[in-house]
């Protein structure tokens, strides 16, 4: 049984530790994404590369900031410092 064991059942195991190690490890390794293509493009020689990734970037920026929403214009007194409060009151809280 013991000898079953070993032969059959121990070497799979230790494969499926090593692919599961594996897969760990170039996550953790593999993080950084655009900063390490960023890294990369910047040790290119090429300059055509270079531009080209800084178009890149500059469109990926412009069209994050146009979605974001305009911020709202504020109307009216501003809100009281502490709820529940009116701003006389906390006017003389402070003083």
């Amino acid at each position: 049984m013991v000898v079953w064991w070993r032969r059959k059942v121990v070497p799979r195991a230790r494969r499926a530790w090593a692919a599961v190690a594996a897969r760990l490890r170039a996550r953790k390794t593999g993080s950084g994404g655009i900063l390490k293509l960023h890294e990369d493009v910047q040790t290119c020689g090429y300059k055509d590369v270079q531009v080209m990734f800084d178009m890149l970037t500059s469109e990926l920026e412009t069209a994050s900031n146009a979605q974001k929403p305009p911020p709202s214009p504020r109307k009216g007194p501003p809100p009281p410092a502490w709820p529940g409060r009116s701003a006389s009151a906390a006017v003389a809280a402070a003083q």
